[in-house]
Formats: structure tokens, sequence, C-alpha cells
């Protein structure tokens, strides 16, 4: 059996939808080792840089368009009516009106929950894709239950094509190339994502504001604004500017899992969540995780994590410092942390999703 995966994902930066499209297919290259039924095949746009490496996994580059316009003019035609998995939330019209079986990963609804957060050309656009994905899509993907949950109740039609599959965390065994933690050190407080309304990056910079200026907590900030998403404002008052470190982007995984191994914690207090990455990544590193309490990631994290009210900055600010001030609770996370790690997997999440290809 061919499959065809829309390959569109190696030519964006590199935020949470894809890193899911990465790690997944590289979960499928090694899944595929054993498997002789298959063969999958990812068609891109032509891209400027190399590729990621597979043993198994085919890529195609083709076509002369790039983005949207390639995605919904020319893959159609380069997937040849072929089984067509789409993990970054949106399609080709015509294959999906069309007789071709195509499955799509839609991770959330975020556009819709927080119009305010993204731009009107993106809002319009998703605004017509998305919903002719739920309604006609073979099958569809999402990233947690409590995210199928949310989206049923907007598109009920969806919901005997509705798949809940966790992400994975770290790739198997990149953890192992860390660093070994200072146990004894106080390290930076870390926060890993988009500065955009909806992951509360202001409530985050509000929170470094009063921990560097009551504590002398230093905090270090990886990611921009994704496509799409408004960045919030950067006012950095000068009395904590050297508190406050902004790395940018980071796409090189190795390189991130060395922030999360030298961090005290990691502080990811967002607003809405379908299936964070951060928290389970710095998990696997042995770093201490604050998460809001919010359904997906009380779902994703468990009893391994502090919780907090990300609505409210003295809560926040309250746990950060509960974290960094009780040794004992950080030991008593540790013996957590490594299960849940391991509980998610991007090889699991590969099998689970190729059951879904394949059906």
């Amino acid at each position: 059996m061919e499959i065809v995966i829309n390959g569109r994902f190696l030519t964006q930066g590199i935020t949470g939808v894809q890193r899911y499209a990465r790690e997944l297919v590289q979960a499928i290259d090694t899944v595929l080792d054993a498997r002789s039924d298959l063969r999958i095949i990812v068609v891109s746009p032509r891209l400027s840089k190399p590729p990621p490496r597979w043993r198994n996994v085919i890529l195609h580059e083709g076509g002369h368009l790039q983005g949207h316009a390639w995605e919904q003019l020319e893959l159609p035609r380069l997937s040849q009516g072929r089984p067509l998995f789409c993990p970054g939330n949106t399609a080709p019209m015509v294959s999906l009106l069309g007789s071709q079986r195509v499955v799509v990963t839609v991770h959330d609804l975020s556009y819709r929950y927080f119009p305010s957060a993204y731009s009107r050309t993106f809002r319009m656009l998703y605004g017509i894709v998305v919903p002719m994905v739920l309604r006609h899509a073979d099958a569809v993907i999402t990233v947690s239950h409590s995210e199928r949950t949310a989206i049923v109740r907007h598109y009920p039609v969806v919901s005997p094509r509705l798949y809940a599959i966790q992400n994975g965390g770290l790739a198997a065994g990149l953890e192992l190339i860390t660093p070994s933690r200072n146990n004894g050190a106080r390290g930076y407080v870390l926060y890993v994502g988009s500065h955009s309304k909806r992951k509360n990056f202001p409530g985050v910079l509000e929170t470094a504001g009063r921990l560097a200026r009551k504590r002398g907590y230093n905090f270090v900030f990886v990611g921009s604004s994704a496509g799409g998403i408004y960045e919030s404002a950067l006012t950095i008052p000068d009395d904590i500017r050297s508190h406050l470190t902004f790395v940018g982007q980071i796409d090189d995984t190795a390189a991130l899992v060395r922030y999360y191994s030298n961090a005290a914690c990691l502080l990811f207090p967002s607003h809405y969540e379908s299936s964070g990455l951060p928290p389970i990544e710095a998990m696997a590193c042995g770093c201490p995780v604050i998460v809001s309490d919010i359904p997906a990631l009380r779902e994703r994290c468990g009893d391994a994590a502090v919780y907090c009210n990300p609505a409210d900055v003295g809560s926040i600010t309250a746990a950060v410092e509960r974290v960094m001030d009780d040794s004992p609770l950080q030991l008593a996370l540790k013996q957590l942390w490594h299960r849940k790690a391991q509980q998610y997997t991007w090889e699991r999440c590969a099998v689970e999703t190729l059951k879904v290809l394949c059906g």
C-alpha cells in the first residue's frame, strides 16, 4: 500500500505543527523497518534546505509553486489519487471533494477560539479550509481527547471519523545526549513558545518582571511570533533587562534540549493548548514543569507538574517560587517525570496514526 504525506511542512519554519509533522514522519520511518507492506512517500514543494534523513520514507519534490498555492493547486496532481495524509490542519479542497482518501490532522480550532490572536488573512483561510476538512475528510486526527471533545462540540458531524492520538515528546534517546543537570545550581526559568496572547506571553513577561525584581531570577525565552499570529509587544524595562534573554526560534531539537537540561524549571502558563509539546520534552530532560490548569495540560501532564491559573499572574508567580524553593517537591516530581515522558513517544504516535491511515 502506498500513502502520500503532504510535505509542505518541510518548507515552513518550525513551530508546534511543523515539529509534530517532522517527528511523526521520522518515527514512521523507524516503524517501517518492520513493515514491508507500506510505502510512504512525502511529496513536497521544491526545497531550499537539505531535507531530513530517512531510511525508508521516500521524498519527492515537485511543482513550481509554494505555500497554500502549491498545496491547493499542485499537490492533488502530485499525489496521483493515492491516499493522502496532511499533518498540518489543511488539505487540498479538490482532494477533499473528490474520491481520493484524505486523512488530516487538525491540531486545534484556536483560530476560532482566539480570533484576535490571528491575522485576518489567516482567519479567513482557516475559516474556509478547516470546516471543509472536518466535514469531508475520510478521517481526522487530533492531538488529545480534550481537543476532540471541543471539536465535536462545534462540528458534531465529524465525531465518527475523529481520532485522538497524543503527540510524542522527545525523539527516543535524544535526552541521553544532554549534559548532566547540576542539581546544586539554580538555573534560569525557561519559556518555550510563541510570543502570542494565546500562549499567555504577556503574562509570562509580567511574571518575569515581578520575579526579576523580587528574587533576582533569570528568564530565558525560546520562540518568536509564528506566521499568522500577532506578536505581543516587547517593552522591557531597563531595570530587568539583564535578567531576560531572548534566544529566538530554535529549530534544532538537540539545541533546544540543552536549554531544557540547564533550566531550573519550565514555565508554560498557556491560556489554551490542544497538546503541548514543551512540558513533556522538559520532563524527559529532568526539568520541573509549571503549566496552566487547563484540560489538555491536565490530560498531558497528570500529577507530574505544578499547576497555576493562567489568568492570574499572582498564581503563576507563586507556582514558580514554590518550585524554585521546594527541593522535596522537585524530588517528588522527579519520580513521576520519567514515567510520564515515556508514556508519550513518537513511535506510539506513529503506530496509531498508521492504523488510521491504513483504515
